[in-house]
């Protein structure tokens, strides 16, 4: 592998973390990676001072396209499924971590606000620098996160999940697993359900054939919901809501560096 396949591949996470957050789509995400992949191929890289800053630009402005042409209600968004939790000590994996809520209210922003709440709150970006990105003065950069903010009215983005998420999940497990449709109830009851309610029903939740393991997803606590041994629903929990969400499997991507097609 040479150094600029490298220097890609080591940020390749950060970017598709990026692009995730933008879209809410786990392919849309993966396909704002390869296009910004072509970029940096035809790049000049002697010429790049600081190639995680440029390929950070690259890929925002891409989502940001993305965003703007398209016309989007808010919807539920796809989870990002892993096999095991982000590490607290791995700052590339902790880029990952956003709960499924605070990413369902990013939808409610702007493509600009989005952007720039993403990139200052999550990834540590400075203002001066997403003032850059986004083509924007550095004011403008500081009141559009402060406005993101207050439309979220979460504060800032937040990293990590709960113990009162990590009990949820480990409950339900037990409780699913058992076909306890009684304290599926007993769970479910004070909880907000979200997203696919007849699947998140207590009935479909404890009937016959299904089973139910604990799963990563958006880097908290969560509940795969197995029927007949293929994932059916996936359960998150956010602050008193419960989401039920589509399984959404993450791909694997092929190397980022791997030869490109000839014309």
């Amino acid at each position: 592998m040479n150094d600029s396949i490298a220097q890609f591949e080591a940020s390749r996470r950060r970017l598709l973390s990026i692009a995730y957050r933008m879209l809410g789509s786990v392919a849309e995400a993966e396909d704002v990676v390869q296009d910004t992949w072509l970029r940096w191929h035809a790049a000049d890289h002697a010429r790049l001072e600081t190639p995680v800053a440029w390929l950070t630009t690259v890929a925002t402005r891409l989502a940001l396209d993305r965003l703007r042409r398209a016309k989007r209600e808010i919807a539920l968004p796809e989870p990002w499924l892993e096999d095991e939790p982000p590490s607290g000590t791995d700052e590339v994996e902790r880029l990952c971590e956003l709960s499924y809520g605070m990413l369902l209210m990013l939808q409610r922003l702007s493509p600009d606000e989005r952007a720039a709440l993403l990139l200052h709150e999550v990834f540590d970006v400075p203002h001066a620098e997403i003032a850059r990105i986004l083509g924007l003065k550095t004011d403008h950069s500081r009141q559009l996160v402060r406005r993101a903010k207050a439309r979220v009215q979460a504060g800032p983005a937040r990293r990590g999940a709960s113990a009162d998420s990590a009990r949820l999940a480990h409950a339900f497990v037990e409780a699913i697993r058992r076909h306890d449709e009684d304290a599926v109830v007993r769970l479910v009851r004070g909880l907000d359900v979200v997203g696919l309610l007849d699947r998140a029903a207590p009935h479909a939740l404890a009937a016959p054939g299904t089973s139910a393991r604990l799963q990563c997803v958006n880097g908290a606590p969560g509940v795969a919901v197995l029927r007949y041994g293929r994932i059916d629903v996936l359960l998150s929990f956010d602050d008193g809501t419960l989401y039920a969400v589509q399984p959404r499997v993450m791909a694997v991507p092929p190397l980022i560096g791997a030869p490109l097609p000839t014309t």
